[in-house]
C-alpha cells in the first residue's frame, strides 16, 4: 500500500508519526550577546532594562535590534571627571543557516548544539562634569530657565 493510495486517516497518522519522530531529534541553538567595557564594571542596560555590570553575557532567543546603554560613575572623581555614558543600537542579524527555511534544519534536525555569539565592546571616555554643568546652565539660560540660586540676568554685572 502506498501513501498516495492510502486513506486520509492513514495519511494523517503517517504525517503525525513523521512529525513526532522529527521533533524528538535533539537540535539546539544557543544564542548569546556579550557586552564588554573598558574599564570593566560599567552598568549595562539593554532596551532600558538593567542587565548587570560588565562584562556581561546574556542569552537571547530572537534576532533584531537592541538599544544598549553603558554608564559608569566614579564616585572618587565626582566633580572633576567622570566617564561619559554611551548609547548604541546593536543589530543582531541571523547567520544564513538561521534564515527560513534552512533554520528548520539548524533548529530541529541538527544533531548537536549550535552556538551563536555576538560581542559588543565599549570604550568609556572621560568627561569633565564641571564643563558639562556649565553647558547645561548656559543652555537653560538661553531658553529662559533660571535656577533658584542664580541671580536674574538683569542683576548680573
Amino acid at each position: 500500500m502506498s501513501l498516495i493510495s492510502a486513506k486520509p486517516i492513514d495519511r494523517i497518522a503517517v504525517l503525525l508519526l513523521l512529525f513526532s519522530a522529527l521533533s524528538s531529534v535533539p537540535g539546539c541553538v544557543d544564542r548569546s550577546l556579550s557586552i564588554r567595557t573598558d574599564p570593566a564594571g560599567a552598568r549595562v542596560f539593554i532596551d532600558g532594562v538593567d542587565v548587570g555590570v560588565s562584562p556581561v553575557t546574556l542569552p537571547f532567543s530572537h534576532y533584531g535590534t537592541r538599544a544598549v546603554l553603558v554608564r559608569m560613575e566614579e564616585d572618587d572623581q565626582r566633580g572633576e571627571r567622570s566617564l561619559a555614558p554611551q548609547h548604541r543600537l546593536v543589530h543582531l542579524s541571523p547567520p544564513w543557516y538561521q534564515r527560513f527555511p534552512i533554520d528548520i534544519v539548524s533548529e530541529l534536525l541538527w544533531p548537536g548544539t549550535i552556538e551563536i555569539s555576538y560581542e559588543e565592546r565599549f570604550v568609556l571616555q572621560a568627561q569633565d562634569l564641571d564643563a558639562l554643568s556649565q553647558k547645561f546652565h548656559e543652555t537653560a539660560r538661553e531658553h529662559g530657565v533660571i535656577g533658584p540660586l542664580e541671580p536674574p540676568e538683569d542683576d548680573q554685572r
